[in-house]
């Protein structure tokens, strides 16, 4: 009995650390399941506009924000596939030119803008929202990149360029991507000096 008492208790606490183990293993399996699903926005329509309900305090929507891309983005990605593959050359985000355009196409004398709905603020687009916190800030940030994308496209219709902004939602599927492309790859083979090529409202 005596030996059958002694081997008991390390048993016992074998079995409580085991269980401690899975516990805690448990809890991060769900606060890494929790941090990959929970979404990032709550959406909800009033009668004007699509606005955003954010569900996160104003330093992570800060750091957030601050981390998404300026440039190399997945639409930018997708469209310089496309165009490399139909035979078209260009340089990147050229320092030498207004604005830092995505593409530069020197033999056409046009420049593209890949253009996101939320942050260049894609007219009547299903993806141009509205944070409902903090409007003001967003209302004079919003106006300040539209002010600034009018600016950069008159720089450069007065340097003699050809500006062309396609915007994301154009961009989203790959049978969208084909069809900006063609809609693209007419205007660089024509002289109109100005295009602008959106997807789904």
């Amino acid at each position: 009995m005596a030996v059958l008492d002694q081997g008991s208790k390390p048993f016992a606490k074998s079995a409580r650390a085991g269980k401690q183990i899975d516990n805690a293993e448990s809890g991060r399996q769900i606060r890494l399941l929790t941090k990959f699903t929970q979404p990032v926005y709550t959406r909800f329509k009033d009668k004007n506009q699509d606005t955003m309900a954010d569900i996160v305090d104003e330093l992570t929507r800060s750091r957030m924000m601050s981390g998404i891309r300026g440039k190399n983005t997945k639409p930018e990605l997708a469209l310089r596939r496309a165009l490399h593959a139909r035979g078209f050359r260009f340089r990147l985000h050229s320092s030498v030119v207004p604005g830092r355009p995505d593409l530069v196409l020197p033999k056409y004398h046009a420049v593209v803008f890949v253009h996101g709905c939320f942050w260049h603020r894609h007219e009547g687009c299903r993806y141009t929202t509205s944070p409902s916190t903090r409007p003001e800030f967003w209302q004079a940030k919003f106006a300040a990149n539209i002010a600034r994308d009018s600016t950069v496209r008159r720089d450069l219709l007065e340097a003699g360029w050809r500006v062309a902004t396609i915007w994301e939602c154009a961009l989203r599927k790959p049978e969208r991507v084909s069809e900006a492309v063609s809609t693209l790859q007419k205007w660089l083979l024509g002289s109109e000096d100005e295009i602008e090529i959106g997807g789904e409202a």
